[in-house]
């Protein structure tokens, strides 16, 4: 249900995202938690080139399955953040769908599989189109401010994106390949025109919603190995993934999904993965370094 608040423009979105976050590794293992808010976004679209997007659409985020919302003040969101180990039981189902506009992002981390080969890894693509290549100027631009390496496309890692993402259920899928990957989830939704907002929808999960939307809860934690245990993973969870020093490569896709599936609305879904995965315990210190100032814009 969109706020009373909410007046006649030209182009409205609503960027929403949820959370659903495995760590399965050190002291943050075994441990389970549900953490709902809620928040209600109006802005107007504004494309980097200057132009506006989709006319008369309003960018909405409805999961198919949505827990309980806080009664909101002006603004509504609600994520769900799950930790467990990989010996405990599934944390209970969320309760029935809210009519309210949310936000969905999630982020998933596997550990490792055994190394059963010597085998060198094929070298990356250097023939990327506009999609990879701003995936990667994206990624890249947000880990050099953390001191971490460049990621390279990964096409093995783009293709599991890829079948994740075209069965168009905003639910995370790593058991591809034997697992071993951390994954993010987003999608964006519109009642206008989006045929040609893919790359930017894409680039908008990478640095407004992942990026922008957690570094800063995280700003206390720089160089501890782990976050404390009373914050939720799921407030910062996108964001360590993406800047995760020892990740090396990553590979996505993203796929538009008609109204009912994704989203209530027809939407664009991004699936991106990264090996090897992060958000481990313990390893937090040495993975998630102090920014070093540099200016990020949005998307």
């Amino acid at each position: 249900m969109l706020s009373s608040k909410l007046i006649e423009m030209k182009s409205s979105l609503f960027l929403v995202a949820t959370s659903a976050l495995l760590a399965s590794a050190g002291p943050l293992g075994r441990r389970a938690e549900v953490t709902d808010w809620v928040t209600e976004i109006v802005t107007v679209t504004v494309t980097d080139d200057g132009t506006s997007s989709a006319t008369g659409g309003v960018f909405i985020q409805i999961p198919k399955h949505t827990p309980a919302v806080i009664p909101p003040p002006a603004q509504v969101l609600t994520s769900i953040v799950k930790i467990q180990s990989t010996t405990q039981a599934p944390a209970p189902p969320p309760p029935p769908p809210s009519s309210k506009p949310e936000v969905k992002v999630s982020t998933k981390a596997q550990p490792p599989p055994k190394e059963t080969s010597t085998t060198p890894p094929p070298p990356p693509s250097n023939n990327l189109g506009d999609y990879e290549s701003t995936i990667l100027e994206k990624h890249n631009l947000h880990r050099k401010n953390h001191s971490a390496s460049a990621l390279e496309w990964d096409d093995t890692l783009a293709q599991y994106a890829a079948n994740t993402a075209n069965g168009c259920v905003f639910e995370h899928d790593m058991k591809q390949g034997g697992g071993g990957y951390g994954q993010n989830l987003a999608s964006q939704g519109s009642s206008g025109n989006i045929d040609n907002l893919k790359v930017k929808s894409a680039a908008q999960g990478v640095t407004d919603m992942w990026y922008n939307g957690e570094a800063g809860n995280y700003n206390s934690f720089y160089g501890m190995s782990n976050p404390p245990s009373n914050v939720p993973l799921g407030d910062f969870g996108h964001f360590t993934q993406l800047v995760w020093k020892s990740s090396k490569k990553v590979g996505c896709a993203t796929v538009k999904c008609p109204g009912g599936s994704v989203l209530s609305l027809p939407a664009w879904y991004t699936v991106c993965n990264y090996q090897p995965p992060g958000n481990y315990g313990g390893q937090y210190g040495a993975n998630v370094l102090k920014p070093l100032g540099m200016s990020i814009s949005v998307v």
